[in-house]
């Protein structure tokens, strides 16, 4: 029988991916992908065209959502797969969250236009379309308008973090992230471990219930690889992995993980 692969981390339009839900199940299909996650980032909203597009083309779809985090001054990005999408509760968070993310742009697009730049907020929402917004509509935007050459060029000059025209962003506590993970009925993973965490910050992320770590990662070399390996075998923690693919420079299956990876994902959903 042949090995069946996942690319757990995928976002999609509802949030700041540059394909639709269906879109991002077809090139699944296309690379030969049995199961991925739909993790946009403090939204829900890929998630059903997503399953209805997983019947459709024959691939997996786990309802997920990447919410970004807040411990010990650092941002982190917590994961839940198999999550209660539809729970009310849940989504009026989600809500609120994208109410910060708009007044967040509308701040950015202020300091563009301050330092002389022609770009409007309608701009932007452009960009986004129906999805949560975020820095990379800001940055598209930014591109269509000329103001720069790339993506890429638009954070660094512009929205990097300290940058002239960077807003800073409200994030939850990472207990309340992990708490309402589990709420819903689903499984926590620290996203990127590369980015944000200290390996001092697992006793706290564990005490709130953290139960899984995203070990494979397109930024993640061999050797960050390893050391996230090592930390989930000492501290018995599930692996779980992506590309992290936003449907443009990272594409989909670029990181691909064991089905049986999945497989536990679901078991731990059991034991909650």
């Amino acid at each position: 029988m042949a090995k069946k692969f996942a690319d757990l981390h995928i976002h999609t339009r509802a949030s700041d991916g540059r394909l639709l839900a269906e879109e991002v199940v077809r090139q699944a299909r296309e690379v030969g992908l049995a199961a991925i996650g739909i993790s946009d980032h403090d939204s829900v909203g890929g998630i059903e065209a997503a399953l209805g597009a997983g019947k459709k083309y024959e691939v997996e779809v786990i309802p997920s959502v990447e919410l970004s985090a807040y411990l010990d001054g650092s941002e982190l990005h917590i994961l839940g797969y198999l999550i209660d999408w539809r729970d009310e509760k849940f989504r009026a968070m989600l809500r609120k969250l994208q109410d910060v993310r708009l007044n967040r742009a509308k701040q950015m697009v202020e300091r563009l236009r301050g330092l002389g730049l022609d770009i409007s907020y309608e701009d932007v929402l452009a960009e986004a379309g129906n999805g949560a917004i975020g820095r990379p509509h800001v940055a598209l935007a930014l591109l269509k308008r000329g103001h720069v050459e790339s993506i890429n060029g638009a954070f660094e000059r512009y929205i990097r973090a300290g940058g002239p025209a960077y807003v800073d962003k409200y994030r939850l506590p990472s207990a309340e992230a992990i708490e309402e993970i589990r709420r819903i009925g689903g499984v926590s993973v620290l996203a990127h471990p590369i980015y944000g965490f200290r390996e001092e910050m697992l006793p706290e992320l564990l005490e709130q219930g953290l139960r899984g770590i995203e070990v494979y990662h397109s930024k993640h070399d061999i050797f960050s690889t390893r050391r996230f390996e090592g930390l989930a075998r000492r501290h018995n923690l599930l692996v779980t992995g992506g590309s992290d693919s936003h449907g443009s420079e990272v594409p989909i299956g670029m990181v691909r993980v064991p089905y049986n990876l999945v497989e536990k994902l679901k078991a731990e959903c059991k034991l909650l």
